[in-house]
C-alpha cells in the first residue's frame, strides 16, 4: 500500500490509500496516556475523514494502542460512530493486531453495523480481506 498521510497527532496516523480505497489509522505507542475523552475525539475525527472520502474499507492497526477504553466509550462509539461509517458506505472494517495475538477466523457484524468486522495478524491478510469481493 502507497498510502497519502492524511493526518498525524500525539495518537495517531490516519492513511488514505486511492487505488484500494482503504482509510486506516496507525496508532501509537502514546495512547497510554490517552483519555477516554481524548479516544472519543481522536474516533470523531477520523469518522468525518471516513465521511470525507466515502471509504468502503477501513484499517485499524492496534499493536500499539495501550489505552483501554471503558465500556461507555464502546457503547457510545456503537451510538455514535457506527452510525456515520454506515452512511459513508463503509463494507469491511478490519483490525491489525500483533503477531502472536489469537485471531477469530470468523467476520462479524455487531449490532447496528452493516458492515463486516475481522481481525488479522497481517497487514497482508487484512488488505487481501478488505479488498476481497462482497
Amino acid at each position: 500500500m502507497n498510502a497519502a498521510l492524511l493526518h498525524e497527532d500525539e495518537y495517531l496516523q490516519v492513511f488514505w490509500d486511492e487505488p484500494t480505497r482503504i482509510i486506516s489509522i496507525d496508532w501509537k505507542e502514546a495512547t497510554s496516556g490517552m483519555t477516554d475523552e481524548d479516544f472519543k475525539t481522536e474516533l470523531t475525527s477520523f469518522a468525518k475523514q471516513v465521511e470525507d472520502k466515502k471509504a468502503p474499507r477501513i484499517l485499524i492497526d492496534v499493536s500499539k494502542f495501550r489505552h483501554r477504553p471503558s465500556e461507555a466509550v464502546g457503547k457510545w462509539r456503537l451510538k455514535n460512530i457506527s452510525p456515520r461509517y454506515n452512511a459513508a458506505g463503509v463494507k469491511r472494517f478490519a483490525f491489525l493486531i500483533s503477531k502472536d495475538s489469537q485471531v477469530s477466523s470468523m467476520a462479524s457484524r455487531s449490532e447496528g453495523e452493516r458492515f463486516l468486522t475481522q481481525s488479522f495478524n497481517s497487514n497482508e491478510q487484512a488488505t487481501a480481506w478488505l479488498t476481497a469481493s462482497e
